[in-house]
């Protein structure tokens, strides 16, 4: 997911680089990594060209890539908070659905397998 605002796509992705930022700038739907699949139209920022540029350069610092989690932390929740930011509103639920319940079944399965099946007080050696 990006957003477009002032004719610009922000997106959030992976970087291992500390020379490249978390952080992506694209002409609207020519990202080169995605492909396009729909625009949702939501209502226009009341914050000036120059306050989004201070918001970026804020998301740039919020949003390192090697802090992108394919899960928790993708550029869904990038969006989303970044909509919030503008004052536009949210991200469609059904947009990152499936990183909601990716992280639901991992964090289950994360503590399946960190609980023991037998008490270690029950334990006789």
């Amino acid at each position: 997911a990006g957003v477009e605002v002032n004719g610009l796509e922000w997106s959030f992705g992976m970087s291992l680089s500390d020379s490249v930022p978390g952080v992506a700038c694209t002409i609207p739907r020519e990202h080169p990594d995605h492909r396009y699949r729909q625009t949702v139209k939501l209502r226009s920022t009341k914050l000036s060209a120059e306050e989004v540029a201070e918001l970026i350069s804020q998301l740039i610092e919020d949003y390192p890539g090697d802090d992108y989690d394919l899960l928790r932390r993708n550029c869904c929740h990038f969006a989303d908070d970044f909509l919030k930011r503008l004052g536009v509103g949210r991200l469609p639920g059904w947009v990152y659905r499936l990183a909601r319940v990716g992280a639901l079944v991992d964090s289950t399965l994360q503590r399946v397998a960190n609980r023991s099946l037998i008490a270690s007080d029950d334990l006789v050696f």
